[in-house]
């Protein structure tokens, strides 16, 4: 009997194994995602920040494109002003001229106002860049590395559940289908062992009867509480021979 608690140990270390396996499997795929998202959301972002530098530069040039013309229209209103010999007409003109040259100082203040936000822009560009570079590096030092272990996975499991089968198969069939029923319905656990006079799965005290049996190890012993095979560990660690 002492053998067959011993296997039982033995597959539960194994569905243990696969257990971790699973976990994985949930979770390096969600790591590879958020790597992959981090680069696309670094891109967009990116993307963000030039397209809003090159509206900036788009109201530059209409700026610096009115100004030009204003100073050319004051100009030619500076040049009329000395053939103008009726004093109202160039009191008129001159009242233009100043009207014009209020609005190329607004313009140029503008202007001003659009080179700090383009000095600003080129700020968040930079860290924009280095951002992206820096998600882009852990993908590439992460990407391929992840993939792998995704898609070895299947792999993985399938072969230690050869190797549990493969114990299973020295055991009574009545025994496997119920270690295999607690597998399903225990959260992967049908072995639980004892952890100072309870069972460790669940916290049941056990009797001194039932716990003398343990130490016999001339038959299964399961938990009164949750039904798990209960046994003491092994000395030899053999329940933990695949962590």
């Amino acid at each position: 009997m002492e053998e067959e608690l011993k296997t039982l140990a033995k597959m539960q270390a194994l569905d243990d194994q696969i257990g971790r396996y699973r976990i994985l499997q949930k979770e390096l795929p969600k790591q590879l995602n958020e790597i992959i998202e981090s680069v696309e959301e670094a891109t967009a972002n990116l993307l963000a920040v030039e397209t809003e530098r090159a509206e900036i530069n788009k109201k530059q040039r209409s700026v610096e494109m009115e100004i030009k013309q204003m100073q050319e229209q004051s100009k030619k209103y500076s040049a009329q002003l000395t053939e103008i010999k009726n004093n109202k007409e160039y009191k008129a003109l001159n009242s233009e001229i100043a009207y014009i040259k209020d609005k190329i100082s607004d313009n140029e203040s503008s202007l001003l106002e659009l080179m700090e936000l383009e000095n600003e822009i080129k700020e968040k560009i930079a860290t924009a860049k280095s951002v992206l570079e820096k998600a882009e590096a852990l993908k590439k030092e992460k990407e391929s590395d992840l993939r792998e272990q995704i898609a070895s996975l299947d792999t993985k499991i399938e072969e230690v559940r050869t190797q549990r089968n493969d114990l299973a198969r020295t055991l009574p069939v009545s025994l496997v289908k119920y270690y295999g029923n607690m597998i399903k319905h225990k959260q992967n656990q049908a072995v639980a062992y004892t952890r100072e006079g309870s069972c460790g799965a669940c916290g049941f005290v056990i009797r001194q009867q039932m716990r003398i049996e343990l130490q016999l190890r001339r038959k299964i012993i399961y938990c009164e509480n949750c039904g798990r095979i209960l046994m003491n560990r092994f000395e030899d660690k053999t329940d933990d021979a695949s962590s």
